[in-house]
């Protein structure tokens, strides 16, 4: 299997049907780029192609790349605290999540959201999107109580952006995160996993795949995440308890 690819173990759901199954998720790891050895950003991207990656981004900061080799992207593949990053980046997962026990807690709610609640919360998302509705072009995110009514709904251009207006909804209002549901339109990454359990939400749910560090991240801090929901299926990536 590339580097590019994992294997996980999860619980498949096709109505009434639950059983155990593997899945492959893509593979999410840090990057940082350092400009004389002083770093000056970080990208989560699936691991391959890092040079054409750079000089990809390069040019479109207008800095110039010409210069740039394998060896200095090589260099480059460091997650904090001068670690390096493996082929399949299980130490960039490791200090990841290692940084965000710094500033989060685990999520000790319990939570949990019934199977045919799961199978409503996409359509209720995407009947929520209203600008979507007219565009196509929108990135969705919601929160929602256990009964799967939409508290909140929000839609931007980025899905992070998207996930940061409703969590700050969920802020001003002083609303307990604990005891809702973030629903999301797209791909489930590491960062939208840090927001939850930033926030404190201890389900997540998307329409589409989570990716390898999203499911590491869930896993460590008690958060349920389910992928590929379409009406009565799911594929159930950390936390299967939490879906009843």
């Amino acid at each position: 299997m590339s580097s590019e690819i994992r294997e996980v173990a999860i619980e498949r759901v096709d109505g009434a049907t639950r059983s155990g199954d593997r899945d492959r998720v893509v593979v999410e790891a840090p990057l940082q780029l350092r400009a004389r050895g002083t770093p000056v950003a970080t990208m989560m991207r699936t691991p391959g192609h890092d040079l054409e990656l750079v000089r990809g981004l390069l040019h479109a900061e207008s800095v110039t790349a010409g210069a740039i080799t394998q060896a200095d992207v090589d260099a480059a593949a460091f997650a904090g605290r001068g670690l390096l990053a493996s082929a399949a980046c299980g130490v960039c997962g490791r200090v990841a999540i290692a940084d965000l026990e710094l500033r989060a807690q685990e999520v000790t709610a319990d939570t949990t959201l019934a199977l045919d609640v799961l199978a409503r919360l996409p359509e209720a998302l995407r009947a929520a999107q209203s600008v979507f509705g007219q565009t196509g072009g929108l990135h969705g995110a919601a929160l929602a109580t256990p009964r799967g009514e939409l508290v909140a709904t929000r839609e931007d251009v980025g899905r992070h952006n998207a996930v940061d207006k409703v969590a700050g909804w969920a802020l001003a209002n002083g609303l307990r995160a604990s005891d809702h549901v973030l629903v999301l339109s797209g791909r489930l990454g590491y960062e939208l996993v840090q927001k939850a359990v930033m926030l404190g939400v201890p389900i997540v749910v998307a329409v589409s795949a989570p990716s390898s560090l999203a499911i590491e991240l869930a896993e460590r801090f008690n958060v349920a995440l389910a992928g590929f929901v379409r009406g009565s299926r799911a594929n159930l990536y950390a936390h299967a308890w939490r879906f009843r």
